[in-house]
């Protein structure tokens, strides 16, 4: 299924690889989106995660770069989120196995909407 992932978003960039940024377990990471082009003043700003064979999962979003609202499932104590005009970060502040998966970061507005992906690799054992 990751394999299809890939595949569908290397397609989809216009054959551009996707990013795999890789973390030891329990580590810090820290996954950068960056655009073109600033922040309008009425972006949305949305991270989401998706594991193999499932859909896309809320971890975050924002307007106007105001404080973030997080997903249902998500502890915003574990993530840290910051925004510059051109460039988005999401911190993992402590990584465990379940963090691994594709990562999503999408910004949008009333004109335009880019969307892009890395995925996270987590190595090491839990337990």
């Amino acid at each position: 299924m990751t394999l299809l992932w890939l595949t569908l978003l290397f397609l989809q960039q216009g054959y551009t690889l996707v990013p795999v940024v890789t973390v030891e377990l329990g580590e810090p990471v820290t996954l950068t989106c960056a655009f073109t082009e600033e922040y309008p003043s009425n972006v949305w700003l949305y991270w989401y995660k998706q594991n193999a064979g499932d859909t896309l999962k809320t971890i975050m979003m924002q307007r106007n770069l105001i404080n973030p609202t997080y997903g249902p499932e998500v502890s915003a104590s574990r993530f840290n989120v910051t925004n510059s005009m051109k460039v988005s970060s999401l911190t993992i502040l402590r990584t465990v196995q379940q963090d691994e998966g594709f990562y999503h970061c999408a910004k949008t507005d009333l004109y335009r909407f880019n969307w892009t992906g890395t995925y996270l690799s987590v190595k090491g054992r839990s337990g």
